[in-house]
């Protein structure tokens, strides 16, 4: 895929936000702000494979607990 370099500047809170949220993950700069961008645009075609699997992940805890309470 090719690619693009874009510039922004960020307010210090959220690079903050930003910078914490990567040593949580293991995540590049790079691969979280396309995947935030790309989750907001509605455009997960360019989301990292670990962004997809996540969202996959936590759409199939939704329907595994909604499974659960139609069963009672």
């Amino acid at each position: 895929m090719a690619t693009v370099s874009v510039g922004v500047r960020l307010p210090d809170k959220l690079h903050d936000k930003l910078l914490a949220y990567i040593e949580r993950t293991g995540e590049s700069k790079s691969e979280t702000i396309v995947n935030a961008l790309a989750s907001y645009l509605n455009a997960t075609d360019a989301m990292s494979l670990r962004a997809r699997l996540a969202e996959v992940e936590r759409r199939l805890a939704v329907l595994e607990t909604q499974d659960k309470v139609s069963e009672c």
